[in-house]
């Protein structure tokens, strides 16, 4: 099983506070700790705030974007927002700031849409308002929000202690969403640290760093995959992972259960060749195929349903019928891995 084109893969994290919000370390040690897990871009996104904009750039092979988090009148509705020049009103509704940003010719991420939480000490800030739709993409799953999800006074401790245990599977909600808003239109689905740093105090004792940025950069990373490499110059580069979003060129994976770079999912059909992202055409030709590091349960899933499933590092998959398919990789019970669409049209190339 072999590609017929080369692709270059970046490892992201996606959702990261600073102390320009309410974050606790600065963007400087957030970036060294990039450095030292090979991580190739950053997307720090403090709330309502673009006051560190000035330390864009690259940093020894990290790239470093700044935007910042929007959010509604009432504090709800939650929206990332990447390449505009100024933080947008808090007056504006979520249709006004979403299609601001899209006018603007940035880029604007969902966050956290379907949070829920189990504990009043810490509200919910879901995303409510679906006629708002000019946005690129969606967290399908955020770190943060899974934690505050899964706590409660029962297990406080454990995840306390172990924040990345709970990191089993995203929000069924929020997958049943995102495959329904891609039959109609590309929307990406997006993996997000929403990394703090947060410290609490435990048994009223001491305190203790709830997620420190060394976990929130090793659990759930957005990766791009591209026929050219990054370029070396840095408004080139922005651009670059900008256009990998809008064209959902993106896989997720949950570093906890396994490194995940190396993955592929791609279709072939005679002469013609469709990667993450992209659109091919339906034939009897046309076959999809999975190259992963590792074994695991691969399941393709078609227009949200999900429709086979097979085991090991690699499988290959007929399809007959035109539709949206992505895969989703599981080991022992827990998502590793989830692809962006390739779509299947009909006609001829």
């Amino acid at each position: 099983m072999s590609q017929n084109e080369k692709l270059y893969e970046y490892v992201g994290v996606v959702h990261i506070h600073t102390l320009d919000s309410d974050g606790t370390k600065p963007h400087e040690y957030i970036i060294k700790l990039a450095q030292k897990y090979n991580i190739d871009f950053l997307m720090f996104a403090d709330h309502m705030t673009l006051a560190s904009r000035s330390k864009e750039g690259w940093y020894d092979g990290v790239l470093v974007i700044i935007g910042y988090e929007h959010e509604d009148p009432t504090g709800i509705n939650h929206y990332l927002v990447f390449g505009v020049n100024e933080v947008l009103p808090r007056t504006l509704t979520p249709k006004e700031y979403v299609t601001r940003v899209h006018e603007a010719g940035g880029i604007g991420i969902i966050a956290h849409p379907f949070e829920s939480r189990r504990m009043q000490k810490y509200p919910p800030y879901p995303w409510t308002e679906w006629d708002a739709y000019q946005f690129d993409g969606i967290e399908i799953w955020n770190h943060m929000s899974s934690w505050l999800e899964g706590i409660a006074c029962g297990n406080k401790l454990k995840y306390l202690l172990k924040p990345r245990s709970l990191l089993h599977a995203p929000p069924a909600l929020a997958i049943k969403k995102w495959d329904e808003l891609n039959l109609s239109r590309k929307v990406c689905g997006i993996a997000s640290a929403d990394a703090h740093g947060y410290k609490l105090r435990l048994l009223k004792l001491f305190w203790r760093t709830v997620f420190p940025y060394k976990i929130g950069l090793n659990s759930l990373w957005t990766h791009i995959l591209a026929r050219k490499p990054i370029p070396e110059n840095f408004q080139r580069a922005k651009d670059f992972v900008f256009d990998a979003i809008r064209e959902c060129r993106v896989f997720i994976s949950n570093r906890r259960w396994g490194d995940a770079r190396g993955f592929r999912f791609f279709a072939k059909s005679g002469g013609e060749f469709a990667s993450i992202g992209d659109r091919i055409h339906l034939s009897p030709k046309l076959r999809f195929f999975v190259v992963a590091p590792d074994s695991s349960d691969i399941i393709f899933v078609r227009n949200g349903e999900k429709i086979e499933k097979k085991h090991g590092k690699t499988a290959e998959f007929k399809p007959f019928e035109e539709g949206i398919y992505r895969v989703e990789l599981v080991r022992e019970g827990k998502v590793w891995i989830i692809s962006n669409h390739i779509r299947v049209i009909s006609g001829t190339k």
